[in-house]
């Protein structure tokens, strides 16, 4: 038995707007136009792979702006060393020693700071995907919650009809019985009656 619902009411279940379901229906090749149209158990789960198979996924737009930005600075030194003559009477020589150091530093993304904050305040394409993900879920699991148990209504009550038509089959034989067997015995009780009726009466001879 398939349980169907309309896009309003599927909206208001996922807690999404109308034309941002009816968009995602239209994205998993479901067209719709009504927000009263109605959606099958096969559709609304037509819908959950497809979004199951589209979430997790990011663009690269957004890793592009995400990603933090490397910055290297070379830096040269020139250093002056005395170096001490090894021999007696020469005066120490003056060598120019060139240092180069090399550092990395990593810049935040623009904006990071400010996003943080706000990540809770509004979900975004993944976590929007993910919290239809899970209410969908939960509708399907009340689904077949529901239609387990109209089947077990429906198997108890076929059960108590047929123990209805088994006593009343009992019922029915058992009078049956009872009226041969009252048939029978009136039947009984009336033939001697019949007898002796039919027997021709005895002639008295004078003495």
């Amino acid at each position: 038995m398939s349980q169907q619902t309309t896009i309003r009411k599927l909206a208001e279940l996922v807690n999404t707007p109308v034309e941002k379901l009816i968009e995602q229906l239209a994205e998993a090749g479901m067209k719709f136009s009504n927000p009263d149209q109605e959606v099958s158990s096969t559709e609304k789960m037509k819908l959950l792979g497809f979004l199951r198979r589209t979430h997790g996924k990011s663009e690269s737009p957004a890793d592009e702006v995400a990603a933090p930005k490397k910055i290297t600075l070379n830096r040269r030194k020139v250093q002056e060393v005395h170096v001490k003559s090894a021999g007696p009477g020469r005066s120490a020589a003056t060598v120019n020693v060139e240092v180069r150091q090399k550092r990395t530093y990593t810049k935040p993304a623009e904006g990071e700071a400010v996003a943080r904050p706000s990540a809770p305040a509004k979900l975004g394409p993944e976590d929007e995907r993910a919290e239809i993900l899970r209410k969908l879920e939960e509708s399907r699991q009340r689904n077949l919650a529901e239609q387990q148990r109209l089947a077990e209504v429906d198997r108890a009550r076929a059960e108590e009809l047929e123990r209805q038509r088994q006593a009343e089959a009992a019922t029915r034989a058992a009078a049956e019985a009872e009226a041969a067997e009252r048939a029978r015995a009136e039947a009984g009780a009336d033939a001697p009656a019949g007898t002796d009726a039919a027997r021709p009466a005895r002639t008295v001879r004078p003495p």
